[in-house]
């Protein structure tokens, strides 16, 4: 028995209010989140340590809630594609704004964000498939 399962990069059959829903929610929370670190990093400067990671950490945080919420509210079986799109406003945002610093943590503050993106689609699948599983079992 095989399944027809399709690319996540193919954004067909997917729902174009969620689809930019993800991208907004993602750009939003990037922003919001680069002024808090910008904030501290103008308030306690010294005090202020491994910003690197704090950013990576962050953006993949953010991305994966973000992608997960929508592809558990989208119900339609494209949780990964929502993810990954989503997540490029992250990653252009990730570009943008640490590019001047660094160009290597760019990359890797970018590519957290479509990761974490990615996995917050897959874990938002999961879930609500587990749940219409359980709903069959009652």
């Amino acid at each position: 028995m095989q399944q027809n399962r399709t690319s996540p990069f193919d954004i067909r059959g997917t729902k174009v209010l969620y689809l930019l829903l993800a991208v907004i929610a993602n750009l939003a929370f990037a922003l919001a989140f680069f002024s808090f670190v910008d904030w501290l990093l103008l308030n306690y400067g010294e005090a202020v340590t491994g910003v690197d990671t704090t950013l990576m950490l962050g953006l993949f945080m953010g991305a994966l809630l973000i992608a997960f919420l929508i592809s558990f509210l989208a119900k339609d079986g494209r949780g990964i594609t929502y993810g990954l799109f989503g997540s490029l406003g992250g990653l252009v945002l990730a570009l943008v704004r640490v590019w001047n610093s660094s160009i290597l943590l760019a990359i890797l503050v970018g590519l957290m964000s479509v990761m974490g993106g990615f996995n917050g689609g897959l874990l938002g699948e999961n879930f609500r498939r587990n749940q219409q599983r359980r709903k069959k079992k009652q």
